[in-house]
């Protein structure tokens, strides 16, 4: 099975929101005191691959920090921004988005005002910040499913493409042995 993750963290990096997609189970998030090692393994736990963007460098080493759980060990991981940048693409997860038209309610929103929003929900009590905030994460969660199927797409179009070029030197180098060239 594969979950698709991603987090948002306070100032000081303490995961405040988790979201995370996964068949069949859908779609569930945590936040606040609900984000614990326990909901984490229990939605995770059948999990073969987790999908993330970046997640190599932020969210897993941050989820290992915060709950103590090797989820790289337990897990093959596929973060989509390695993917990315085998393919030679260039730009972060909403710029993607835009390039393949992957829509996005929360367009304008990113890490740093993700923290913001966190911040006036628990200073402020501001329940549409927070609602904003679950909803920019939870974009971020779905989105790296068409993201992954337009870079799985692009993947095999390039092994194509490899092929042809090879069978195309393979043919050159037949017709110069033909003439006597080689």
């Amino acid at each position: 099975m594969k979950a698709y993750l991603d987090i948002e963290t306070d100032r000081q990096g303490n995961v405040c929101v988790i979201g995370i997609f996964c068949e069949p189970g859908g779609f569930v998030q945590f936040y606040g005191d609900d984000v614990t090692a326990d909901n984490l393994e229990q939605v995770l736990g059948r999990a073969k691959t987790i999908v993330t963007f970046n997640g190599d460098l932020f969210d897993l080493p941050t989820l290992d920090k915060y709950f103590n759980l090797d989820l790289k060990g337990a897990c093959s991981s596929l973060d989509l921004f390695k993917v990315k940048k085998n393919l030679g693409l260039r730009g972060g997860l909403k710029e993607l988005e835009k390039m393949y038209g992957i829509k996005r309610k929360t367009a304008g929103i990113d890490g740093y005002k993700a923290i913001l929003l966190w911040e006036k929900y628990v200073k402020k009590g501001q329940l549409g910040a927070l609602k904003l905030l679950l909803e920019y994460n939870k974009e971020d969660v779905i989105n790296l499913i068409p993201l992954e199927e337009i870079f799985t797409r692009r993947l095999e179009e390039m092994k194509e493409l490899e092929k042809l070029k090879e069978m195309n030197e393979m043919k050159q180098l037949k017709e110069l042995s033909n003439d006597g060239a080689v």
